[in-house]
C-alpha cells in the first residue's frame, strides 16, 4: 500500500485562518477610528507611527496567510517563508479556537486541523530524510499503566510483554537507526529536541501537546499523529504504529529493504 499523509482536514484551520484575520482587522480599524483622534490630539507623530506599525503587522500576517494557503492547496514543491507563516500562525491560533467555539466547532477539531496543515508542509515539500536524522518522540502514556518497567528515555529497557505499543516502536529501533525516545512531558522533549537536533521529528501525542510542540520547533518538518485515547486521557493510550511505519519507509531514505511489513496502514485510512 502506497502511504500518503492525510491534509484533508486542512481545510476547516485555513477557512478560520482567514475569517480571523479579517476580523482582527475589521476590529483594529475601528478601535483605531475611536481613538485615532486622541492619540492625535497627544503627538501626531504618534499616531503616525502606530497607524505605520499597524498595517506592516497586518501586510505581514496577510502575507503569510496566503503563502500558507499556497503550501498546502500547492501541487509542486514551495519553499515557503517559514518564519512569516509561523509568525501569522502564532497571532491567528487562538483567534481561530475562539471562532471556533463561537461557530460550536470543538478546540480539539481546530487542533487537529492545524496538524494537517503541519503535515501538509511533509507532503508538499517531498523531503526525504536519513534515518539518523529522524527523531520519534513518544509519550510515557503509551506504557502500560501497570509496567514496572522504565521505558522513559529509554526504550531498551522494555520488556516486550506485548502490553501497549512500546514493544512495536522498540522492534522499529532494532531495524533502523532511527532513534525514539519515550518523554514524560514538553520540557523533556524540547531537551531531546536540543541535544539530537533532529532534521525531522515524527510525533505521538494528544492534541494539545502535540499543537504546542508543533508550533515549538516549526519550521523544523514534523509528522504529527495522534494517540487514540480509550481509557481516557494520559493512561494506557494507543497509536496506529502502521502510520509510523509508512511515514518511515516513504520519508526515510535508507531503511533496510524488507524492515517493516508491505501492509502498511496509510495515513488516509
Amino acid at each position: 500500500m502506497n502511504f500518503s499523509i492525510d491534509t484533508k482536514g486542512k481545510s476547516l484551520f485555513l477557512a478560520l485562518s482567514a475569517v480571523s484575520l479579517i476580523s482582527l482587522m475589521a476590529v483594529t480599524a475601528l478601535l483605531w477610528w475611536f481613538i485615532s483622534p486622541r492619540v492625535d490630539e497627544i503627538s501626531s507623530i504618534l499616531a503616525t507611527i502606530i497607524l505605520f506599525a499597524l498595517v506592516v503587522f497586518f501586510l505581514l500576517v496577510t502575507i503569510g496567510i496566503i503563502i500558507l494557503f499556497a503550501v498546502c492547496y500547492g501541487k509542486h514543491s514551495i519553499r515557503p517563508s517559514h518564519k512569516l507563516i509561523r509568525f501569522s500562525i502564532n497571532v491567528l491560533f487562538q483567534v481561530n479556537v475562539f471562532l471556533g467555539q463561537l461557530l460550536l466547532i470543538s478546540k480539539d477539531r481546530v487542533e487537529e486541523s492545524f496538524i494537517h496543515v503541519n503535515n501538509a508542509f511533509l507532503k508538499v515539500g517531498k523531503q526525504k530524510f536519513r534515518a539518523e536524522e529522524t527523531l520519534i518522540l513518544l509519550p510515557h502514556c503509551l506504557q502500560n499503566y501497570d509496567c514496572v518497567h522504565r521505558v522513559v528515555n529509554n526504550i531498551d529497557n522494555c520488556t516486550e510483554c506485548g502490553k501497549c505499543v512500546i514493544m512495536e516502536f522498540k522492534n522499529i529501533s532494532k531495524k533502523c537507526a532511527v532513534k525514539i525516545v519515550v518523554v514524560p512531558g514538553g520540557t523533556l522533549a524540547r531537551k531531546t529536541i536540543a541535544e539530537t537536533r533532529p532534521k525531522c521529528i515524527v510525533a505521538v501525542a494528544c492534541h494539545r501537546d502535540m499543537v504546542d510542540g508543533l508550533l515549538e520547533t516549526f519550521p523544523l518538518p514534523g509528522y504529527g499523529v495522534l494517540n487514540e485515547r480509550p481509557h481516557g486521557p494520559c493512561i494506557n493510550t494507543n497509536v496506529d504504529v502502521g502510520k509510523i511505519k509508512g511515514f518511515l519507509k516513504h520519508f526515510v531514505i535508507d531503511i533496510p529493504p524488507g524492515s517493516f511489513s508491505s501492509e502498511l496502514v496509510s495515513d488516509q485510512d
